[in-house]
Parts: C-alpha cells; structure tokens; sequence
C-alpha cells in the first residue's frame, strides 16, 4: 500500500504542467505549509523533535530566541544581564498577555522551568537546556534571578528552546491536555484551533500579541510526509509553502515561473551511531557464517576508522544530495563558531580500511544491518543504501533497514541497533551543544549526553567538554571546543558525513525567510 501511494504521488507531479492556476486555499489571510517531518505534540517541552519545534513556536514564546541567520534576540525577556559566573538577571517584557487574557509574570517562568524537565514519559526531554540551573528567585514581577550550578555561558542559547507557559492554564495539565488545546495557552502570535495526530495543526492569529500584527488570520500545518506528495501540493496549489522539497524536484520546481525556491546554508549533521553499549554480540553484527560474532567490533576504534575511511563522502553529496549538502567530519558548518579546521574530511582509502579490519582480526570482514529512518531527513534512507554499498566494497556486507520514524526514534535511543543514520542540528551555533547532548557520557541525574544514541563513554574527553562549555570568556571558550571537537573525533565516536543545505520552495505570491536551523515559520512567510 505504501508503495501504491508513492508511486501514485510521483505519478501525480510527473504529469503536472510546468504551470497551473493557483487555487485560493492559500490566498488572502489563509496560509498552508506543508512539512515534510511528523509533528507529534503540541505540548513544546514532551518530545526534542525540529518538527515539534516548529508547531510550538507559533504559540510559545522563549525569554531569547533567535533570528532566521542565528543572532539571538530578546522576546519574553526584554534584557538579561550577568550578575555574576553563577547568577543571571532577566527583566520580562511588560504587558504581555497569554491567549486567555492573562498577564505574563516571572511566576509563569518559574512554573516553566519546573515543568520542562519533567514531563512524564517523555521519549526525548528538555532537562539538557535547563541542567546548569539550580534555582530561580523572583524578585519582581517582571524580574527573576535564575541561579546556576556552575558557569553557564551557554545558558541563553539553551533558553532558545524553553517555551514559556502560564502557570494558571498549565499547572496539573498533561500532555494530552495540550493535545487537545485545553492547556495551549501561549503568548505567542498564533493561538491553537485544532490537533490532527498525524495530519495537521490549525491556527488562528493573535490579536493581543505584543508584536507586529502578522498578515496571516489563519495557519495550517499540514505533515505531507512523502516528498513528491509534497511538491504536487505546492504545484497545484493546494499548500502555498513547503519545506524540504526533494532534491530530484528541484530542476522541476525551480522551472516553474509560479513557484521560487529559498535556501540557506544548514546546521544539521548527518552522522552514523555505533552501538558501544555492549562488549559481546550486538545485535545486527554477524559473521559472515551467519551467526552473531562474540565480540562487539565497534569497541575497537580501528573498525570504527574503517568504516570512516571507506566512505566517500564528496560523492554522497555530489550523486545522493545533488549538491545541496557539504561533505564533512564535524558538526559544525565551516567558517561557524569553534568550526574545528584541524578536523578534515577522511580521505577516501579502501585499501586503508582493509588494513585496519586486518588489524583488527576481522580480515573476512562481517555482516551488517544498518538502520535508518524513511521520513525524517533528506534522502535519508538513500543516503544508508549508499553508505551500506560503500561498506559492503571493503567487506562489511551491508544491509539496509528503512523504518518510519515514529518506530525507528523509539528503537534507536533504546540501543536496539548496531549502527544507525542519524541527524543532529545545532541551533545554538556553537560545537558545545552535540557535545553535550551526543557524545558525553550518558548521565541522566545531570542531563549530559541524553541523545548519545550509542551510548559512548570517554571520561577524559568529558572533562575536555565541561571545561570548555563552562568558559566565560568567548574566544577562549572556541579554543576549547575546538581542542575537544579534535579529541573526540581522533576517537571515532561517530561519523559524520554531511551538512545538510535547507530548502523551502513557495507560491511565486508568497515570500519565505530562510532559516539556518530548520524551522518553517508562519512569522517567516509574508505575501509577496
């Protein structure tokens, strides 16, 4: 059946003319985007996902957020100051009403704060934003004094991602009392109208917002998984804004005169996971006589550096991605804060690679299944066939499980698989935030590593990345992510292979500012 409609969808873009008359679902004061990642929430502090990033932003608001090319920028908070390496100061912005009418108060933050780390059952929480804090005092009510443990001169990067609540709509609510708009109450822009698990959001404008007043009356989010679904939506007009458009209907779209394509230089990595969480079998490892090999071979660095070497990357990005990605070793663009220059692209050397599985006592090679998801990122499941043929060249018979998100997420971060494809972004534009979060070892009482899917473990680079995401001084604070960035990656942790370019393609009517991590915002997209 899945075939069926995919077959189906592309069959429909196919046969679209290079122009069509645009319907009026769009026009006027109607917005609809289509999105390509699930939503799965409207509560903003259940589950760390871009998509639901994107959804939770039109209703709640942050202390600091960021502009579309990544400067932070005050909205809830009006200004902040440094009191001290463990002491911050934030004056709230006056007069801000909720969607039910109430005001904005330095208990809402206080409320927020306590709630965001303790969602129950949450499958991917919001404790790492908040881990260097201790505690929050209110001096006022449009002034708090937000303690930490230690220096934190991340903490307003991190607060880009804690949306703030009322405290009188949200104390006592659940998660599915977000769901159904019960305890939506938010100061953003847009109020909440109605959820539709896996097919849509819809919105309604915010007149007693404190900002511009926005030209759109209504908003709809609709999750159009399916690439070419997508991009039919857009050319017949029934959507006036995708993201993440196809790579392949890129000529077709770009020669269309009623439709532009935006893009701008992304944050997010591509990367495969290893499992080091077990010492023996793992297990999608075999021999090649089909039976679990005794030992994990991802343990030994040399397999690791391997399997690096034997990826070409420049190819992935040149054939797989048409050139809408970079090839990388890192997870920060070039020219960008504590970017690594010492952290080069691996050399693609195959005859290297056999050497090292030498080395390594698996000269026969070994058997591999390589998961990925089919409906998160670009291309993603090419990309693993891709990867899973380059692997299978040096002896790794590699092959390839493709799962839809909602089943892979959950299996992957309970270390289900031997090596994974994964995509990581980093909005808060500086190498200490997958540090953190992917590579540290995993401890869950402090909020450090809670998205190290393979559970790596190195306590002498911990301490290198502590040092440096504790540094109040900026420039020295760079040296040390980029000395620990070196240290990790002389160890293989994971392996990165590309940045990825984001794409949004709109109505020849309808403009769009791109942003650098991800989101598609109706605060973005204008009327021509």
């Amino acid at each position: 059946m899945q075939r069926r409609s995919i077959l189906a969808a592309a069959a429909s873009l196919a046969a679209l003319p290079a122009s069509l008359p645009r319907g009026a679902r769009a026009a006027g004061t109607d917005l609809e985007i289509g999105l390509g990642g699930a939503f799965t929430t409207i509560d903003p502090h259940f589950f760390h996902a871009t998509p639901n990033h994107t959804v939770a932003m039109h209703m709640f608001e942050r202390l600091v957020d960021r502009t579309p090319d990544g400067k932070l920028v005050p909205v809830l908070a009006e200004s902040w100051k440094s009191v001290t390496d463990t002491l911050w100061e934030f004056k709230l912005r006056p007069g801000v009403k909720f969607h039910d009418g109430g005001e904005l108060t330095a208990d809402d933050v206080v409320f927020t704060f306590e709630r965001a780390p303790n969602v129950p059952n949450s499958p991917g929480g919001f404790g790492t934003f908040l881990r260097a804090v201790s505690r929050v005092e209110v001096a006022d009510p449009l002034t708090l004094r937000v303690h930490t443990h230690q220096p934190a001169p991340d903490l307003l990067l991190n607060l880009t991602y804690v949306g703030i609540l009322s405290r009188r709509a949200g104390e006592g609510a659940t998660t599915a009392d977000y769901n159904s708009g019960k305890a939506a109450i938010g100061t953003g822009p847009y109020r909440f109208v109605s959820f539709t698990p896996g097919s849509r959001v819809e919105l309604r404008r915010f007149d007693g917002w404190w900002g511009p007043k926005q030209p759109w009356e209504k908003v709809t989010l609709r999750l159009l998984s399916n690439p070419a679904a997508r991009s039919a939506a857009l050319l017949s007009g029934d959507v006036g804004v995708i993201d993440t458009p196809s790579v392949s209907d890129l000529p077709k779209l770009r020669s269309d005169p009623q439709v532009t394509v935006a893009a701008v230089g992304g944050i997010r990595c591509m990367y495969l996971v290893p499992d080091f969480s077990r010492e023996g079998e793992s297990p999608f490892v075999l021999g090649n006589n089909g039976q679990p090999l005794p030992k994990n071979p991802f343990r030994d660095r040399r397999v690791r550096e391997a399997l690096s070497c034997s990826i070409q990357r420049p190819a992935l990005a040149d054939r797989i991605m048409l050139n809408t990605a970079a090839p990388t070793n890192q997870w920060m663009p070039e020219g960008g804060y504590s970017y690594a220059p010492g952290v080069q692209v691996p050399e693609y050397n195959p005859n290297r690679a056999r050497q090292l599985l030498a080395e390594a006592g698996l000269g026969q090679g070994f058997r591999l299944t390589l998961h990925t998801p089919n409906d998160r990122y670009p291309n993603d499941a090419r990309l693993a066939q891709a990867v899973a043929q380059m692997w299978t060249r040096i002896g790794v018979q590699t092959t390839v499980e493709a799962l839809p998100w909602s089943s892979f997420f959950g299996r992957g971060t309970r270390q289900e698989f031997s090596m994974a494809l994964w995509g990581w972004g980093s909005p808060t534009f500086e190498g200490g935030y997958m540090l953190t979060n992917c590579i540290a070892t995993q401890d869950k009482s402090r909020n450090r590593g809670s998205y190290n899917y393979g559970l790596y473990s190195n306590p002498e680079l911990d301490r290198f990345i502590f040092e440096a995401v504790e540094e109040m001084d900026a420039a020295k604070r760079e040296r040390l992510l980029i000395g620990a960035t070196e240290r990790a990656m002389a160890d293989v942790p994971i392996m990165p292979i590309l940045m990825l370019e984001n794409l949004w393609a709109t109505r020849k009517d309808i403009s769009i500012q791109p942003r650098r991590d991800e989101r598609t915002l109706a605060m973005d997209i204008k009327p021509a």
